[in-house]
């Protein structure tokens, strides 16, 4: 690998997780350039390591400790291709934080992302769970024009948006484990106060509806599926209002809790004294009491590895 990149044994994960679960990585490596993150890769494939990576931190809870590399993906390129009038090319690399892209964008006076504010996380991690925000249905691949894609045979290919076959909470990237290394966005010019207008209006709804501040996840469960929503005749096909009905707010095991704000999030009231074995059961007996409620088989959105 590159000599600038350092391979650190037994890191803790806590830090590098919005979940603040405390297992470990046997190595582990902190990327900030495209070359680093694809010669790391290619370096764990040829040693035989199982590796893992991620960027934020925010949709991925490790519940034991990790025997191989495991990477954190910190690129942060954000570079205009083309430019015309009306609209603007810009290239992102998959670990750009994406309140640093939104930051950016509409300082360049560019829309796409604005609906998105407060959503933790990377890039990549966004288009991988093809994150969306509801208020209006927006999703964060809406602009994509192509990408780079690193395959599972260590090779980098470009691929357009339709080979992402995107749908709720689904690209194909979670089927092929390949990597996305960047991606392209077409994004209209719009006002800069109009911006800056609708990302303060997402943020103060996020945070009147979801937790803020606290060790969590994001979202746990995937939203049933409108067909189960019309079967149970129910007002809504969020699973925050299902576990809601079984009376789970606030219910603990150990130090993990269902939210009081949004009961589809689950907060780590006990950070790094955390056990990944209470949260286990915690998944299970929400799980367990929708599944006796409504017969209803939840689906885990967060990425437990």
């Amino acid at each position: 690998m590159y000599k600038t990149i350092k391979v650190v044994i037994n890191e803790p994960l806590a830090k590098h997780l919005t979940m603040r679960v405390n297992q470990i990585a046997n190595l582990f490596i902190e990327v900030k350039s495209i070359d680093e993150l694809v010669d790391s890769v290619i370096w764990a494939k040829k040693k035989k390591l199982p590796f893992f990576i991620f960027g934020g931190g925010s949709n991925i809870v490790f519940i034991h400790d990790y025997p191989g590399l495991v990477i954190k993906n910190s690129t942060n390129e954000i570079k205009v291709l083309k430019l015309t009038d009306k609209e603007v090319d810009i290239r992102v690399s998959s670990g750009v934080p994406v309140s640093v892209l939104i930051a950016k964008t509409i300082e360049m006076g560019l829309s796409g992302f604005e609906y998105h504010q407060g959503l933790p996380g990377t890039v990549g991690g966004a288009i991988y769970m093809n994150s969306k925000w509801t208020k209006p249905m927006t999703y964060f691949s809406d602009r994509l024009v192509g990408a780079v894609l690193l395959t599972t045979e260590g090779k980098l290919k470009k691929v357009n948006k339709d080979y992402f076959k995107f749908t709720y909470g689904y690209s194909i990237l979670q089927k092929t484990k390949e990597i996305l290394i960047s991606a392209v966005f077409r994004l209209p010019k719009v006002k800069t106060n109009l911006l800056n207008k609708i990302t303060l209006d997402s943020l103060t709804y996020r945070k009147k509806t979801q937790p803020f501040g606290v060790a969590t996840s994001g979202c746990f469960f995937k939203n049933i599926s409108k067909e189960d929503q019309a079967k149970l005749k129910l007002p809504t096909n969020s699973v925050g209002y299902l576990i809601d009905q079984c009376g789970l707010k606030n219910y603990k095991i150990g130090s993990f809790m269902v939210s009081s704000i949004h009961a589809n999030f689950i907060v780590n009231i006990g950070k790094q004294n955390s056990e990944s074995k209470d949260l286990v059961k915690l998944i299970k007996y929400i799980k367990d009491k929708v599944r006796q409620k409504f017969d209803v088989n939840l689906v885990e959105e967060v990425e437990i590895v």
